[in-house]
């Protein structure tokens, strides 16, 4: 049986169930990996623990007499009784406002249920800290279909801090054709000088669960080891989300393990629960519960997601922390597809990027997507309608796009597995981040800190490149590799989260130099002082990252 027939034998299983975290049918799953991991003769265990769990049940939306199709969101909260709360839209999440007009529509909303669109989670809890009785979410592109998702502001299982982020507010969720008709007879309402009313039930099933999370090892030369990682975790039967990535694991794994004599680092391949119900809260578990050993061993993090769907086109794209640098990833997507439409950026806020507390050199995301011009969703990843919904199915599957996402991972892998110097461009690194400073200085104060912050960069990019001399003997090898390890690690964690490395930030939505940015972002818009005050506190206490 060749490797297509292998990952069709796989993914008609794995897409035959639903597996939602914390359910019996998600241990169908991993019972399904682990049995396969051992019948390819590789070492593999589980392991176990509590995890703090949220699953959608049941909303009832009623509207003017009309009941209206919706879904709770994940850790939204559940009403304790039918509510009948007036309807409010606010614009400002359709166009832009200023921040004085924003705070004049949230001390409208206390006692109403909010129409919106987006899926902001700061912008919930916003709208919860004014009173609002709910929020309706209306998705942003035109499809029918209902996505599921959370709207949670905690990155993983909540501690004793954190909490008391969890948001006490039902949120829903609805298609852009039904959002758009009720906001046409909200108009006529307001036109009428009528209160429009809606009827609310919401019903969540949150809390704690035991859960397990399957690991595969393929040992190298060295204890060493990239990291390589998916969800096994679905809504509904998950398809393309993310059976596609567990299956092409198990493959991946059985090809390394028949050339172990050929790596110089190990393989571990980690599949996480927890991903779409828990707010990766398998990835965040591992992190804490293996820190040191990722901290002090782990060389890379490549994670897939949302691979092998039809719908996607022949754009690679593929999100990076940056190190190895551009032309590292176009030689190794030459090797297998040198007719890809290959665009390469920096990684995003998600997909179980869990790990840059323990300071990982190198974060690999890639996968094929269409142009925007060409998706039929806002969706993430190719753009598809049946992103999170009962519809991502078996026949979902593009099974030469998934071979295709296969050989463009295994080359991945392989650059990083076989050779014994790890890639970098510390030229590249510099002039990627000097992109993201540049549009920070918003005002004098912030141009000069800036200035301040390129200045050292560059000197500290200037001095590596002078240490990092040509790999010709053991030594060398090991001074080169220490380099790109401290360098990628360190600003890797500076660039992309702004707390303790032993904790997680929020999940809001951000990108890279979320502080510095947010602040620029305030002074540019003029905000009230208070939010400056807030943010610039937040900024100097952790000014020592500099």
């Amino acid at each position: 049986m060749d490797e297509k027939e292998r990952l069709k034998k796989h993914l008609e299983y794995l897409c035959s169930f639903d597996k939602l975290t914390g359910e019996p049918e998600a241990l169908l799953a991993v019972n399904y990996l682990i049995q396969t991991l051992k019948e390819d003769g590789i070492s593999c265990h589980t392991e176990k623990f509590d995890a703090y769990l949220s699953n959608p049940i049941h909303s009832h939306l009623v509207i003017d007499g009309e009941e209206i199709p919706s879904r709770p969101r994940s850790f939204s909260e559940s009403t304790s009784k039918p509510l009948h709360v007036p309807v409010i839209y606010d614009h400002g999440t359709r166009e832009a406002v200023s921040l004085v007009e924003q705070k004049a529509f949230l001390e409208t909303v206390s006692g109403k249920l909010v129409l919106g669109y987006g899926y902001d989670e700061r912008y919930a809890k916003l709208l919860e800290q004014y009173g609002a009785a709910g929020w309706v979410q209306i998705w942003t592109s035109g499809e029918t279909q209902i996505h599921e998702d959370t709207v949670s502001p905690v990155w993983g299982t909540p501690d004793m801090d954190s909490s008391l982020f969890q948001l006490k507010m039902p949120v829903l969720a609805v298609s852009k054709p039904v959002g758009e008709r009720i906001l046409e007879k909200l108009e006529q309402y307001q036109q009428d000088g009528k209160i429009l009313y809606a009827d609310l039930e919401s019903q969540v099933d949150t809390g704690v669960k035991q859960v397990e999370l399957p690991i595969a090892e393929i040992p190298g030369k060295s204890e060493d080891f990239v990291l390589l990682s998916c969800h096994y975790d679905t809504w509904y039967r998950g398809a393309f989300d993310n059976c596609t990535a567990d299956a092409l694991a198990l493959e991946l794994a059985r090809y390394f393990k028949d050339r172990s004599d050929q790596l110089q680092y190990s393989l571990r391949i980690a599949w996480w629960p927890g991903h779409s119900n828990g707010r990766y809260m398998g990835s965040t578990w591992y992190c804490d519960h293996h820190f040191d050993e990722l901290y002090h061993h782990c060389i890379a993090h490549v994670n897939l997601d949302l691979l092998g769907s039809k719908g996607a086109g022949h754009t690679l794209a593929i999100r990076t922390a940056g190190l190895e640098g551009d032309k590292w990833l176009q030689e190794q997507i030459a090797a297998v597809d040198p007719e890809a439409d290959l665009v390469i950026g920096r990684i995003g806020r998600g997909a179980d990027q869990s790990f840059w507390g323990v300071e990982i050199p190198y974060h690999i995301n890639p996968r094929y997507e269409a142009r925007k011009e060409c998706r039929t969703s806002d969706a993430p990843g190719p753009g598809v309608s049946w992103w999170h919904t009962i519809e991502d199915t078996f026949d979902k599957i593009d099974f030469d796009g998934l071979m295709r996402d296969g050989e463009v991972v295994r080359s991945l892998l392989e650059g990083l597995l076989t050779n014994a110097a790890l890639p970098v461009d510390f030229e590249g690194y510099f002039h990627t981040w000097n992109r993201y400073l540049e549009p920070l200085k918003a005002s004098e104060e912030h141009r000069m800190a800036i200035e301040e912050i390129q200045s050292l960069f560059e000197a500290v990019m200037t001095r590596c490149q002078e240490l990092d001399t040509p790999v010709i003997s053991e030594s060398h090898l090991m001074d080169h590799n220490r380099l790109c390890r401290l360098v990628g690690g360190v600003l890797g964690r500076l660039m992309h989260s702004s707390g303790s490395a032993y904790e997680q930030d929020t999940s809001f939505a951000y990108g890279p130099l979320q502080l510095l940015s947010a602040s620029a972002k305030l002074i540019a818009r003029t905000a009230q002082q208070t939010g400056i005050c807030f943010t610039t506190l937040h900024l100097y206490g952790r000014e020592t990252v500099w």
